[in-house]
């Protein structure tokens, strides 16, 4: 049973219980109770939990969540892949810990965990990365009720809800990819090579790192996307549709051809100290290019740009080359294909504001053909 007494201006209650463990007395305390309501309501619980021999829910509810977080990463991060478990702890050290890290395990109530939610749109982070954040913590959470450190995981039905989210789109418009473009000519020249091969194909910034000179077949056109490079290594791309075979256009060819010639140039000119690559994207002394370089890259095109662009990241060219074919009008099974997507569902639902775009402009057609 438990006893209640009053402590100045607040109420405390004390359950004596045995831990089915060691078998021994322990006593759960705790203070600060406005009213002896409050304490009688929280002691309640905690003796339906001790007599659902829900001890460990007890023992742990004081665990801070920063421990937790750090705990969880060490014992279970070897069970994803590199990739992941690297993403996990930059967003939790980045943005969980700092904003959410001193709460109890068992004290962040779902209001707060909502406006933490809510201040990460409005400093205007993308909705998928809030929602890559939101999974992150919840996965940890999860793993808390497996573990009976937790009873449920309150933090399930959070709303993210980011307005306007199609203007945040990252591509380019098609007076936009002409300032960009110009600016990329402007640049280093591999700079440009970068750009242009993103925009003009379609392929994510790994494919494009993992791309070797035998990948491009300079007769018939083409180039072969097989592998994916990141920081950590190559590796198959996640599923079998993003291994692909797509064509590309003359202006691509000839700029290729003029890229293979100034890479030739600069071994001559650097010399002993070229470094020699296997890959087809690299820097003028043959240094292979990472993620982060790709980034810059794009980063300091945009930089020169004649007006003030708003940021887009590499992906965002994908982007930009899926919303040009679209606009052009490409069928959108061939779009799909070109980006590796594993259904049309996946491209539709990626892009469905070009498509809801030219919805009426096709019943026109469909009207003035039929008339």
């Amino acid at each position: 049973m438990a006893s209640f007494r009053k402590r100045g201006t607040t109420w405390q209650y004390r359950i004596k219980y045995q831990d089915p463990a060691t078998g021994k007395s322990k006593e759960k305390t705790k203070s600060g109770f406005r009213t002896k309501k409050e304490a009688q309501i929280e002691a309640a619980e905690v003796e339906k939990k001790l007599y659902l021999q829900q001890h460990t829910i007890i023992q742990n509810q004081e665990t801070i969540l920063r421990d937790w977080l750090n705990e969880w990463l060490e014992v279970y991060g070897a069970q994803c892949e590199a990739g992941t478990l690297i993403t996990r702890k930059r967003y939790i050290n980045k943005h969980i810990i700092p904003n959410l890290g001193n709460y109890k395990i068992n004290q962040l109530s779902k209001i707060e965990y909502q406006k933490f939610i809510n201040a990460l749109i409005q400093k205007g982070y993308a909705k998928k990365t809030v929602q890559t954040i939101h999974s992150i913590f919840c996965t940890a959470i999860n793993k808390a009720v497996e573990l009976e450190m937790l009873s449920h995981n309150k933090y399930r039905g959070i709303s993210i809800k980011v307005e306007n989210d199609e203007e945040k789109i990252n591509y380019l418009s098609r007076e936009e990819v002409d300032i960009f473009m110009e600016a990329a000519k402007g640049s280093p020249f591999h700079h440009y090579i970068i750009a242009s091969i993103l925009l003009r194909t379609g392929m994510r910034k790994g494919e494009m790192l993992a791309l070797k000179w035998d990948d491009i077949d300079f007769e018939n056109k083409t180039v072969s996307i097989t592998k994916t490079r990141s920081d950590r290594g190559i590796k198959k791309p996640k599923t079998k549709s993003s291994i692909r075979t797509i064509g590309i256009d003359d202006t691509m060819i000839a700029e290729l051809k003029q890229y293979q010639l100034w890479q030739k140039k600069n071994k001559v000119k650097y010399g002993p100290d070229y470094h020699s690559s296997e890959f087809l994207v690299i820097s003028p002394n043959g240094k292979e290019m990472g993620e982060y370089g790709v980034n810059k890259v794009i980063d300091s095109i945009l930089k020169k740009t004649k007006i003030n662009l708003h940021h887009i990241s590499p992906h965002g060219l994908r982007h930009t080359h899926a919303v040009m074919l679209l606009e052009s009008g490409a069928d959108i099974k061939f779009v799909s294909e070109r980006l590796g997507h594993r259904t049309i569902n996946m491209t539709a639902d990626v892009y469905v504001h070009i498509t809801k775009k030219y919805e009426g402009e096709n019943l026109l057609k469909l009207e003035s053909y039929l008339s």
